[in-house]
């Protein structure tokens, strides 16, 4: 177990569940690392997993320290632990990642637990879009983002943009869901904040 990850009140169940010694984190070609000075997340066209690859739930995040702080504070709501896999993308998701997933990951639930943020909602579309091999293409100008899907375009305002609200303005539906932090930008953040001083 990990003295700090202790400390943010990690608790052993999932430290054991993401084997945790040291918080470093192997993409293949990159690595990620935490410590209480630094976090440092990789640019990568690999992916980061922990748990069963047999799992039925699948649970998408950028980082592999928001997939333990995430499953920190939603451990009562995951209570067969060998049933999940987390994978995280890096920094950014790309076409090939999403491909991977798509392709070796059907009929399974996912869950997209991307930031609490304009970014961390484009990353939910993009996923989601992917992930039913929906092609999507979204453009960001001056507080508002334009998506295309097939020949239609809509504009939406970011601050309002969200994977529902994308879904009903296209008439779609993924079946998706998305988990957002209640009250910060990332699980992580959300997990430092909730750790009593």
């Amino acid at each position: 177990m990990n003295e700090y990850l202790t400390k943010l009140g990690v608790p052993p169940k999932v430290q054991a569940f993401f084997a945790l010694g040291e918080p470093v984190f192997y993409f293949g070609d990159e690595v990620e690392y935490f410590s209480e000075a630094v976090h440092y997340i990789p640019p990568t066209h690999n992916l980061w997993m922990a748990g069963s690859f047999f799992a039925r739930q699948i649970i998408l995040t950028f980082s592999a320290m928001e997939a333990v702080s995430f499953l920190t504070l939603n451990q009562a709501d995951y209570l067969d632990f060998d049933d999940l896999l987390f994978l995280s993308f890096g920094v950014r998701i790309s076409a090939d990642q999403l491909n991977w997933v798509r392709s070796n990951l059907r009929g399974r639930e996912f869950t997209l637990a991307f930031g609490n943020d304009l970014m961390g909602r484009l990353a939910d579309i993009k996923a989601a879009t992917a992930i039913r091999n929906r092609m999507v293409r979204l453009s960001y100008h001056e507080g508002n983002v334009t998506a295309w899907l097939k020949e239609k375009k809509i504009c939406f305002e970011g601050e309002k943009l969200s994977l529902s609200s994308f879904e009903k303005a296209f008439g779609i539906r993924t079946r998706i869901r998305t988990c957002k932090p209640p009250s910060q930008l990332t699980f992580l953040d959300q997990l430092k904040y909730d750790t009593p001083r």
